[in-house]
Order: structure tokens, then C-alpha cells, then sequence
């Protein structure tokens, strides 16, 4: 009786610490159905995602909405020196933060994105 317990710990403990990010990873947000072809919405999986590298990078991108939007549009911008010195808020920003800007070279999509379309976001009303 000992052992079969062990065992059953043993199996049961891991998937108990998996099973929330098998969950989120297999999220179906949405299915789009286009006659032959169907696809597939899920969550991303965020656990490589610096949270706290996100965060700080969000509440520098609500102080500067056209900064972000600029950068949305054109993420390659990220590796212009002469286009972050034209916005001294963002050079002080990366001064400060290198490693928030070495991260946005490296995935800027996880980011910045592309604000939508003026009719996307009038269908969302």
C-alpha cells in the first residue's frame, strides 16, 4: 500500500504542476471558418515573456502613445540610433533599460504590435 502511494504521488505531482500551462497553451480564443480552411486562435504561451520587462515597457508606451504607435507600424525603427536620438523620451528610456531594448530587438512583437485599422476598431465598437 506504501509503494502503490509513492507511485501515485510520484505521477500525480508533476502533472499537477503542468496541467495550468497545458491548459493556457491549449486555450481556444476564437475559430475562423473560411470555407476549405479553419483556423485556430490560441493563447500564446508567455512563459519566455519578462513580465516585468513588459510592464515597465507599457507604462513608458501610455506616457508616449505615438512613440509606441510609430514603433507599432515600424519595429525595425528599435535598431535606428539616429531615429531613437529624434525622441529624446525613448533614448532616455533605453539609457536607462538597455536590456528592455536589447529584448525588443531581439521580438519586438512581443512589444509592440500594430494598432488597428480605423475600421477594425470601429468594428470592435
Amino acid at each position: 500500500m506504501k509503494r502503490l502511494s509513492t507511485l501515485l504521488i510520484a505521477a500525480v505531482v508533476p502533472v499537477a504542476f503542468a496541467a495550468p500551462s497545458l491548459a493556457q497553451e491549449g486555450k481556444v480564443l476564437g475559430v475562423v471558418d473560411n470555407g476549405r480552411t479553419e483556423i485556430v486562435f490560441k493563447a500564446a504561451d508567455t512563459s519566455d515573456i519578462d513580465m516585468q520587462k513588459l510592464h515597465t515597457w507599457s507604462s513608458f508606451a501610455t506616457e508616449h502613445p505615438d512613440i509606441a504607435r510609430t514603433l507599432g507600424y515600424h519595429p525595425s525603427l528599435i535598431n535606428d540610433d539616429g531615429w531613437v536620438k529624434k525622441h529624446p523620451e525613448l533614448a532616455e528610456f533605453f539609457a536607462a533599460h538597455p536590456d528592455i531594448r536589447e529584448a525588443m530587438e531581439e521580438d519586438p512583437g512581443n512589444y509592440v504590435a500594430p494598432p488597428p485599422r480605423e475600421e477594425e476598431s470601429r468594428a470592435e465598437r
